[in-house]
This record gives structure tokens, C-alpha cells and sequence, in this order.
């Protein structure tokens, strides 16, 4: 046979069948083909980034879908279905997206130029940017129940509030004095809570544009957060190497729990039962919240977890790949939850709605 065929994208890797009747043609643009020996013929079998993922995002009230982010400037909405691609927008030279929401239809983004980026959530066309939003970069957002306004914060630990449709900034907050790393709005979108790397986790009266609350970690930044439904207690990880188990009413975790290794990422499921963690180990880590057992391990990953994401149903889990790896991988309840937590005997338990408060940090009760 001879032939020549043009596909998209350096070609990076070939594998032949043992039959030899085909081929499995990879390329630098992050695209998998099948190719018929015979003919030449393609089809495309799978697509994705063609860089490591920095963020992953479910919108609040679907579970069909989810939007990625990388460091090659794409922004990506995949069908949960059958994990292919909807629709793809990429900035080329914007820097890196580093944070990732969900706004109606569209994908509102942050990046590491300073940048606010939306684009749709049907075609990938970018339609607007908002530009100066943070000095040294975009380093956490998110959108509020209403949809109505974003905040975001910047690598300076500055910390501001932007109304979508006219895009103009409402409100700056500023007490943090080091990156800010996570975002959470209550469900009355009048407070807020913000993680930054100088330990502390504030919460915010966003009508008054003040400081209501504060929490600080002993040592090291604050890497990841995650606000319980009943919007009173808090998880979190950080550079300490613990998960930890906060109260709002309370300025010191209730509970800490040592890790074996820096998490980076951290998510609660929507019933508030389950938390999932991943960072440095490359391990994905399920655990219940409700006296802080670990259930399960989620093994195979051969790169640091930067991003971990509930689907809104609890189904599913999705993770992003730091600088090792490329792509985005999904744990799924019925495989990873009922083989693994069936058989710890705590599958189906429900939260008994009691929070932490009366324990001291080994999870024993207070005396």
C-alpha cells in the first residue's frame, strides 16, 4: 500500500495492530485517529488538550457535562455522556487560564495576564474580556447563585467583586497579603469565603465590604477549600499536609487530619457526605466527612492533582493533571464508590447532620 494522508497536528506516535489490518495514528494537537491499512481511511477515536490541565468546573445544576481549562490556552466543554468534545475556544496569547465557572451558558475564566475571558458554552467563541482584573494574574473566581456578579482574586491577595453584565468592578476587598487560592459564595450570595497562601481563610459580608470572620492555619498556605451545605463548616488543605475541619464560629479547626503527602485540590459533594483530595502523592483520596475516614484511594495518576470536581448529582468525580500530565480523568461512583465504600460498610449512610463542634483536632470529644 501507498499513500499519503494530512491529519491535524504533528503526528507523535503510531501503534499497529497485530492483524495489521490498522493503525492508531497520535498527534502533537492532543488527536487520536484509527486508520484503515487498506485505504488510508480515518476516523477520529478521541481529542484533548495538548497540555496539562489547571482546572475543572461542573455547572451548578447539570451533571451532563463539565468545562476544562489547560496551559495551552484552551478552554474545553465535554459531554459526560460519551466524553467527547462540545465545543473548544482558545486564547493564544493570553497566558494561562489558571480558574474556570460556569455562568448560564457561557465559561467565564481567569488568566495569569491579568485577564477575565468569557466564552460561550455552545461554540467556544469568545465574547468578551475584561482586561487589568488582577496585577501578576487571575489566580481564583467564581460566579454567584444569581449569576449576577463574579468575584475574583489576584496573585497580590487583592480580592474583588464584578458585576457580569456591565463587567465593571462593584467591590475590593483587601486583608490577604499573599495569593489568593480558593473562592466560595454562600447560597444567599451576600457572604463570601476566600483561601489565600497567607493561611488565612476570611469571611466576607459582601453588602457591607467587610471582614466578618477569620480562620487561620498554624502553618504554611492555604491550598484548597470547600464550604459545607449547611454553610457553617469548612474543609480545607494546605501546605501543613493535613485536611482540616473548620467552624465558622470557631477560629481554630476542629478537627486536622495528617496527610502523606501536600494536597493541592480539594471538593465536598453536594449532600455534604463525601469529600475527594488530591495534590502532590497523585493519589485521589475519598473520604467521609462525618468523622473523617478514608474510604478510598484512586490510583494511576502519574502527575500532581491540581483540580477536583463533584458532578452535581455525586456520580462523578473529575480531576486535572499538573505539568506531568495531560488530560482529565473521571472516577465514577458506580466502579470507584460502591466496590470500594460497599465493602468499608458505609455506602447509602447518611449524614446524621451533626457538625464537629464538641470534638477536639483527634475527632474525640471534648471532655
Amino acid at each position: 500500500m501507498n499513500g499519503k494522508i494530512t491529519l491535524k497536528g504533528k503526528i507523535t506516535s503510531l501503534c499497529i495492530s497485530p492483524d495489521f489490518s490498522e493503525t492508531i495514528v497520535g498527534s502533537a494537537e492532543g488527536l487520536m485517529y484509527r486508520m484503515r491499512n487498506s485505504d488510508m481511511k480515518t476516523v477520529k477515536v478521541s481529542e484533548s488538550h495538548r497540555g496539562p490541565i489547571t482546572a475543572v468546573t461542573f455547572p451548578r445544576d447539570s451533571s451532563d457535562r463539565f468545562a476544562t481549562c489547560s496551559i495551552d490556552g484552551s478552554i474545553v466543554v465535554w459531554d459526560l455522556t460519551d466524553y467527547r468534545i462540545l465545543c473548544a475556544g482558545r486564547c493564544r496569547d493570553g497566558g494561562i487560564p489558571t480558574c474556570i465557572a460556569f455562568a448560564f451558558e457561557c465559561i467565564i475564566s481567569g488568566w495569569t495576564d491579568g485577564k477575565i475571558r468569557c466564552f460561550d458554552g455552545e461554540t467556544g467563541e469568545m465574547l468578551w474580556d475584561i482586561s487589568d482584573v488582577h496585577k501578576g494574574g487571575v489566580t481564583a473566581l467564581q460566579v454567584s447563585y444569581n449569576q449576577r456578579f463574579m468575584i475574583t482574586g489576584g496573585e497580590n491577595g487583592d480580592i474583588r467583586v464584578w458585576d457580569i453584565k456591565s463587567r465593571e468592578m462593584v467591590s475590593h476587598l483587601k486583608e490577604h497579603t499573599s495569593a489568593i487560592t480558593s473562592i466560595s459564595i454562600f447560597e444567599d450570595d451576600a457572604h463570601a469565603l476566600t483561601g489565600s497562601k497567607d493561611r488565612n481563610i476570611l469571611c466576607w459580608d459582601l453588602r457591607h465590604e467587610k471582614r466578618v470572620a477569620s480562620l487561620r492555619q498554624r502553618m504554611g498556605g492555604i491550598n484548597s477549600f470547600a464550604l459545607l451545605p449547611d454553610q457553617l463548616q469548612v474543609v480545607s488543605v494546605g501546605q501543613e499536609r493535613k485536611l482540616s475541619f473548620w467552624d465558622l464560629r470557631e477560629p481554630d479547626p476542629i478537627q486536622s487530619i495528617a496527610l502523606e503527602g501536600e494536597a493541592l485540590a480539594l471538593a465536598i459533594s453536594s449532600s455534604g457526605t463525601f469529600i475527594v483530595t488530591g495534590g502532590k502523592s497523585q493519589v485521589l483520596q475519598l473520604w467521609l466527612f462525618e468523622g473523617g475516614n478514608r474510604l478510598a484511594d484512586g490510583m494511576g495518576h502519574s502527575g500532581s492533582i491540581t483540580s477536583v470536581a463533584f458532578s452535581p448529582d455525586d456520580k462523578q468525580v473529575r480531576r486535572g493533571r499538573s505539568v506531568r500530565e495531560k488530560g482529565t480523568r473521571c472516577w465514577r461512583k458506580k466502579w470507584w464508590w460502591e466496590k470500594r465504600v460497599d465493602c468499608m460498610g458505609w455506602a447509602g449512610r447518611e449524614r446524621t447532620g451533626q457538625d464537629r463542634r464538641g470534638q477536639d483536632r483527634t475527632g474525640e470529644e471534648r471532655a
